[in-house]
């Protein structure tokens, strides 16, 4: 029979080990879909067996975040639904777990409001991670939570009601700075970006969208060619926006971020006459410039499969340090 305190240290090791595997999940933008959903499931019913409250709470939100970029809804920036409902959640704690679910539930809707564009939402968010401390013990959990703080803080900052968010967005730039400097491959696309948001201009956006392309980052890609394609509108640029609004459109597809790309092509009518050539692989690289995109990779129906069943493999080449 097993000691109960090594029992408890080894639960607690596997529960850090998996929350570490969904936050490295995200952060690498490894496809959604069932697949990924069910063994959210599955780590839910083990936190419910051990009784374990804090972790159960932390797996349906991460399976709530996952649901929300993949299938419609009213509000896709609040954490309501099928797997989790934050606002029910939040009323039934108190104290220090209160604290650190609304850390947690605040820095993943606040990639939502990012993603889906919501400015009240991305505003309301700031307000409340500007007032955690810039550290963490996780290292992939803190990428994330400062990657989407800062993008969402150089967002709102060129409105001058929200100007005081720059210096927000200027720390968390330095963290990945830093981590860049030293040979991060994980933190220089988000550093480009984070630029790029910071200073708007064709350069900052094209060495950004080629740093995510080189490290397949298929998600962030999709977002800075979002935000290509609005700098560029705002330039009258339209053939070229069209363009990166079409490379957007096709990458949040290959990230399972469907109702994202349901999202775009409602605003952009012109996406639903669309059909690709070709899917690409995300062993797969790219070199976009304004008028076409350039593939490069393996296609093919082993390379998806080992994409889709082999996540550890995966998750250990894009370790987030």
């Amino acid at each position: 029979m097993s000691h109960p305190i090594k029992l408890t240290g080894e639960v607690e090791m596997a529960l850090n080990g998996l929350n570490g595997y969904a936050q490295c999940f995200f952060g690498a933008g490894c496809e959604l879909g069932p697949i990924f959903e069910s063994k959210l499931l599955v780590v839910e019913d083990y936190c419910r067996n051990l009784g374990r409250q804090s972790s159960l709470i932390l797996f349906s939100m991460f399976r709530q975040f996952a649901l929300n970029l993949r299938k419609p809804s009213d509000n896709p920036s609040k954490l309501v639904g099928e797997a989790f409902n934050e606002e029910q959640v939040l009323s039934e704690l108190e104290g220090s777990a209160h604290f650190q679910t609304l850390r947690d539930s605040s820095s993943l809707r606040v990639q939502l409001a990012f993603v889906f564009w919501n400015e009240a939402d991305m505003i309301d968010l700031l307000k409340i991670l500007e007032t955690y401390p810039l550290q963490d013990q996780f290292a992939a959990r803190l990428h994330n939570r400062l990657a989407f703080t800062g993008l969402a803080a150089f967002a709102m900052c060129h409105r001058k009601d929200c100007a005081s968010y720059k210096a927000l967005g200027e720390k968390c730039m330095s963290h990945f700075k830093f981590l860049s400097k030293n040979g991060s491959v994980n933190a220089r696309p988000v550093y480009l970006f984070l630029k790029s948001m910071k200073s708007p201009s064709r350069d900052a956006f094209s060495k950004a969208i080629e740093a995510c392309a080189e490290g397949k980052f298929v998600n962030l890609e999709a977002m800075v060619n979002e935000r290509y394609a609005a700098f560029l509108r705002e330039e009258n640029d339209e053939a070229a926006s069209n363009d990166c609004i079409t490379e957007a459109y096709f990458l949040y597809q290959d990230w399972g971020a469907h109702a994202k790309a349901l999202q775009l092509s409602k605003d952009h009518s012109f996406l639903k006459k669309l059909k690709r050539k070709k899917e690409r692989s995300v062993f797969s690289s790219s070199h976009k410039t304004a008028n076409s995109t350039v593939s490069t990779g393996s296609d093919d129906a082993t390379s998806k499969k080992k994409m889709t069943f082999s996540f550890n493999s995966t998750l250990k080449q894009r370790k987030l340090v």
